[in-house]
């Protein structure tokens, strides 16, 4: 038996089409907001990490812009980043150091200025709140550390709501820091992978510093969770024979399943094996990296590894589109490779810090000291190019 798209099980591995849309809404007027603000009291700068003259730009490249805000991370983040820091709002205990920096850098406002702070202060706490409570993945989506997102889901809304409502001060700021990503932006070289490294380099979550050597086989899974988990394997067009090994299902219950769900047979021929692929392209390499980084950061959250591939996928595909090139076969190779393998590991870019995918073996040995991202060797924006120019040809 099928079982139904809406079904509300195991909600939390997928955003729904309805999150995806209120994320891309929130984008929107929370960005407008920064700029309004900034507008009004150029002194926002240091709060919000951003400049008016920035903001303003994003609006020139109609198709750059709608990328951006329509990706499933949103564009802001919190401007308290410790537990504490929410502790003393929502228990009205004495302010922390970073509340009362907060309170001081934050310019006079008048009346109405007030009520919009108010109501966008509100309006992100309420995007915060539903994404802690829809997705395993909310932490990389709002830009948080994993302690903050526990502490936080744990909060009643009412709590939170209570917290804030006397706070004078913005309790989000943008969320991308870097100037590379202004340079990019502004020079039209920004493609679905420059964003991806962007908001990866953004994430307090250090992928290649979590446990990662988890089991792929005797996961010990109820019966109605292999039925679960491999319809959304294979709506994700995981091969049969990929859900199969696993999940330790029958290849005919799984061959049968592919066809009951997508009206063809599933492919047949050899799954991918080679992890040089990964490193061909600028483009798969940071896709594999994005990956493998979300799949560990959702079995940090205590998922298994059927859930949390599941979840980190669905963002590879809200993400990326029709630009994604890792299949789900490949992406389950490169996870299942991570955890057994150390032909491959993540390691830090020399440049900007943010963990990336690098061999450890021949022909391709790559050294951790030495390594240059793709997003600061300018690989990624160099491809980006060359690919628009093939299409104007």
């Amino acid at each position: 038996m099928i079982i139904s798209q809406g079904s509300n099980t195991f909600n939390g591995l997928k955003l729904s089409r309805m999150t995806q849309d209120r994320i891309r809404s929130a984008n929107y007027y929370l960005t407008d907001f920064l700029t309004e603000a900034l507008g009004s009291h150029r002194d926002f700068e240091l709060t919000l990490r951003v400049s008016k003259k920035n903001l303003d730009s994003i609006r020139t490249n109609e198709a750059a812009y709608r990328d951006l805000m329509g990706t499933p991370f949103l564009v802001v983040t919190p401007t308290l980043t410790e537990v504490n820091d929410w502790k003393s709002l929502t228990d009205h205990t004495t302010s922390t150091l970073a509340i009362d920096k907060l309170r001081k850098d934050t310019p006079r406002l008048n009346g109405q200025d007030q009520i919009r702070l108010f109501y966008n202060n509100r309006q992100y706490l309420w995007m915060l709140v539903e994404l802690l409570h829809t997705s395993v993945l909310a932490a990389p989506l709002l830009g948080i550390s994993q302690e903050l997102a526990d502490y936080l889901r744990k909060v009643p809304q009412h709590v939170l709501d209570l917290g804030i409502a006397q706070v004078e001060f913005p309790i989000f700021r943008w969320r991308i820091s870097s100037k590379l990503f202004w340079t990019e932006y502004q020079s039209d070289r920004i493609s679905p992978e420059a964003l991806a490294h962007y908001f990866l380099a953004s994430t307090p979550i250090r992928a290649d510093r979590l446990e990662h050597k988890h089991s792929w086989s005797n996961l010990r899974l109820h019966r109605y969770q292999s039925k679960v988990y491999s319809e959304m394997l294979i709506r994700q067009h995981c091969r049969a024979s990929t859900v199969g090994s696993l999940l330790a299902i029958s290849l005919t219950t799984s061959r049968r399943l592919y066809m009951d769900i997508h009206g063809v047979s599933s492919p047949s021929g050899k799954v991918p094996s080679s992890l040089n692929w990964y490193f061909e392209a600028p483009t798969y390499r940071q896709q594999a990296t994005m990956m493998v980084s979300l799949y560990r950061m959702a079995l940090a959250t205590g998922s298994n590894v059927p859930a949390a591939f599941i979840a980190a996928f669905d963002i590879m595909q809200s993400l990326f589109g029709s630009d994604l090139k890792l299949t789900a076969d490949r992406a389950c190779h490169i996870c299942r490779a991570m955890a057994s393998s150390a032909e491959v590991e993540l390691a830090p870019c020399r440049i900007c810090s943010t963990p990336y995918l690098i061999a450890n073996t021949g022909p391709r040995i790559e050294l951790s000291h030495n390594f240059a991202c793709p997003s600061c060797s300018a690989s990624l924006s160099h491809q980006t190019v060359a690919k628009r120019k093939r299409r104007a040809k």
